[in-house]
Formats: structure tokens, C-alpha cells, sequence
């Protein structure tokens, strides 16, 4: 058994290794040919068509919203429509990228928006949807696609605790205009830190692509990598008939969000390994699932809806009403004895300092709300051992048994 059970984990394997050596011995570290192989695979991954790698997965939310943004300019006060139970990356990078952010409260079996309730917050400045698919269960795409087609809006699938997971034979990320996914540290995969946002539209790729590296106005795939000038195909066109370098000409105001080529060649090789971590955090959740259940008078589990593929990230627990004991006494008995705990954000986006602006009141989302304070997890990641497995299924059993 791990001296502690961890909520998450990172594996940096043989291959990784070798290309970092191959990197820092090349001299060239800043985004070149091992982020272009990154995208090319994490493309590949979703059989899609493009892949922008960027520096977080925070990015990928900002710039995907701004380039909803600057392809729908008659939106002059942008609204983003996102579920209250999220992580406040999910709010900022909608903030960040000039759009004001609408909570929706969540249903308590799925942690996911709450689809029921999308409709009476759109307005006419509302320019897209941000389902979250949280912890890596899909959220209701079918119900979500059908109010966007119906208004006329744009989705942004929040993907970062989700990679791989699947939505009616589709991998979310891939069912909306855009998909934004995170490679954090305690991520399904990482390179440290990273994200990237996925997509078929051409068009949003290329603008994505611009204002990643500050808006500049050539788009291309090379120049963009900063590989040699000289492949640019618009280089010389650009210079001849406007009297300009594309590669310094700005078109938007866009933002600095590029990969080093050390954070790729950290996730080269975890796409390549996806499914396989996938199929043992899936072993692994549904094996706690089963030894836990039993315990459902006093927890609400996160169970798979039909029609989906959760990849889990971590596994969760919120206390129900009644229960002989809070969330601070179930996580300070696991913390003792090596079982690592995370709150479930423990304040919600809307009740943190930060978002005051907004003037929400303490009632508006009671279930986001309540699963903010009374929900928790630990992980369920892929190396952990059926021992340990087995000793948090004990322990917890234990905890209920003493109260």
C-alpha cells in the first residue's frame, strides 16, 4: 500500500524522458516541433481536426470564449452561461476573456448543470453555453445542443476533468464548437501544467491560434510554432503587398498562452497510454462504487448515466441531510490515516471574494451550494493497488461504524 494515498499521480516514463534529454540538449525549449507533435496527437485522439496546445487549461477556456467573442462582434455585452458548481478557472477564463460569466445551479446526482434551468438565463447578450462535464461525468449535451441551436448561441465544452470520456459514442469536447481541456499536475493526464482546446471549425482554430500568441496576424501552423520564416506561406506575400512581417503585425489583442516544448514531451506519451488510464480509473471507480454503496443512506455516490463514459478524475462524496457527522469530520479521519481529501471547491465561484461584483445571495444555487459544503473527495487514480482500494473502503466503513 502507498504510504498515502494521493489524489492524484504522475508517471513521467520512458519515452518522455528521452525526449526531454533530446529537448534540452537541442537548446530550442520554447514551442516548436514537440507541441506541433502534441496537438497532431491529442487531434488524432478525438478524430478531430485541429488542436491549439496552450500554457493552462485556463487559457483554453479564455481564448476559446474570445474567439467565440471576435466571431460574434455583434454581441456587445457577451454572456457565458456556465453551471454555479465549478472551479473558478471555469468563471475567470470567461472573465479573463471580456465576457461576463451566468451560474446555473446543478442537479445533485451528476454534479452538472442543471439543463432545466438554462433557458430562463438567456438573455439577448448571451453568447454561448460552458457545460462542465465535472469530475469527468459528461453533463446533458442533447438537451444543451438543442437550447443552443434553438437561440442561436455557441458551446464551449469545459473538458478539463474529462479527458476521454464519452457522451453517446462521442468524446465530449468534440460535440461542441470547441472543447477546453487542462493537463495540470493532478489531471487524468499533464504535462505539468498546459491545456488545449479542440475543434473542426477552421476558422475559430485559426483565431484561437492568433490569439494565443498575442493576436498576431499570421495564423498558419508554422509560424505560429515559431518554426523558420521561412516555411511561412503568407511571409513574403504579406511583405511584398501590405509592407509588413506577418509574424509582427497584430490583428486582435490577444494573449501570451504558448507550450514549452518540455510540458510536450510530458503528454506525448500519456495520449499515447489515454485509454489504458482510463480503463483503470474506471476499474477503480466502479470497485468503490460497489464496496461503498451500501453506505448511500448517509452519502450521495456519483453514479454513470446511461449513455455515457465517465473518466473519472477523482471520487467524489457528498454527506446528506441528516447524516451523524459534517464534512470536517470524515476528512480530518481520513487525512490520519493517509487517505488524502480534497473539499469539493468548497465555496462555489458566486460566494467567493472575488465574484462579490456579482451580488449573488447566499439561497440562489442551494444545490451547487450544498454540495460546496458538504462534498469531498479522494482519489481513484491509476496507480493506486487494490490494497489501497480496499483500505479506503475499510476506513470509511470504520468512520460510519464509530459515529
Amino acid at each position: 500500500m502507498q504510504e498515502k494515498i494521493t489524489i492524484g499521480t504522475t508517471s513521467i516514463g520512458r519515452k518522455s524522458k528521452k525526449l526531454i534529454n533530446e529537448i534540452l540538449n537541442s537548446g530550442r525549449i520554447s514551442m516548436g516541433k514537440y507541441v506541433a507533435q502534441l496537438e497532431k496527437e491529442f487531434a488524432r485522439y478525438h478524430q478531430i481536426k485541429e488542436c491549439i496546445a496552450v500554457a493552462t487549461g485556463t487559457d483554453a477556456v479564455t481564448i476559446a470564449v474570445a474567439s467565440c467573442i471576435n466571431l460574434n462582434s455583434n454581441k456587445k455585452s457577451p454572456e457565458v452561461i456556465l453551471p454555479a458548481l465549478t472551479f473558478i478557472a471555469s468563471a475567470n477564463g470567461i472573465v479573463n476573456a471580456g465576457a461576463k460569466p451566468v451560474f446555473v445551479d446543478i442537479t445533485l446526482d451528476t454534479y452538472q448543470i442543471d439543463v432545466e434551468q438554462i433557458e430562463e438565463k438567456i438573455t439577448s447578450n448571451t453568447l454561448a453555453l460552458l457545460p462542465v462535464h465535472l469530475l469527468g461525468h459528461p453533463a446533458d449535451m442533447d438537451t444543451i445542443i438543442k437550447i443552443a441551436d434553438k437561440h442561436n448561441l455557441s458551446v464551449i465544452e469545459d473538458a478539463a476533468e474529462a479527458h476521454g470520456a464519452v457522451y453517446r459514442e462521442k468524446k465530449v469536447g468534440t460535440i461542441g464548437i470547441a472543447g477546453a481541456f487542462s493537463f495540470y499536475v493532478a489531471h487524468i493526464i499533464t504535462t505539468g501544467e498546459g491545456g488545449a482546446i479542440i475543434t473542426n471549425d477552421e476558422e475559430f482554430a485559426a483565431l484561437a491560434r492568433s490569439l494565443r500568441a498575442h493576436g498576431r496576424a499570421c495564423k498558419c501552423h508554422k509560424c505560429v510554432l515559431n518554426i523558420s520564416s521561412q516555411y511561412c506561406p503568407l511571409r513574403f506575400k504579406y511583405e511584398k503587398e501590405e509592407g509588413f512581417d506577418p509574424r509582427f503585425y497584430f490583428e486582435y489583442i490577444g494573449y501570451s498562452s504558448k507550450m514549452n516544448e518540455l510540458e510536450a514531451a510530458l503528454g506525448i506519451e500519456q495520449i499515447e497510454s489515454l485509454d489504458k488510464i482510463i480503463n483503470k480509473r474506471r476499474k477503480n471507480f466502479f470497485y468503490l462504487n460497489q464496496h461503498l454503496l451500501d453506505l448511500e443512506e448517509f452519502f450521495y455516490f456519483l453514479k454513470e448515466k446511461e449513455d455515457v463514459k465517465i473518466s473519472p478524475l477523482v471520487y467524489p462524496l457528498t454527506i446528506r441531510k441528516g447524516a451523524p457527522f459534517n464534512r470536517q469530520d470524515i476528512t480530518i479521519y481520513l487525512e490520519k490515516r493517509g487517505i488524502e481529501t480534497r473539499p469539493i471547491f468548497g465555496c462555489i465561484p458566486t460566494q467567493q471574494p472575488a465574484y462579490r461584483f456579482m451580488n449573488h445571495r447566499y439561497g440562489d444555487f442551494p444545490n451547487a451550494e450544498y454540495v460546496g459544503e458538504n462534498g469531498f473527495y479522494f482519489g481513484v487514480h491509476q496507480n493506486l493497488s487494490q490494497q489501497d482500494l480496499d483500505y479506503i473502503i475499510e476506513e470509511i466503513h470504520q468512520f460510519v461504524k464509530l459515529r
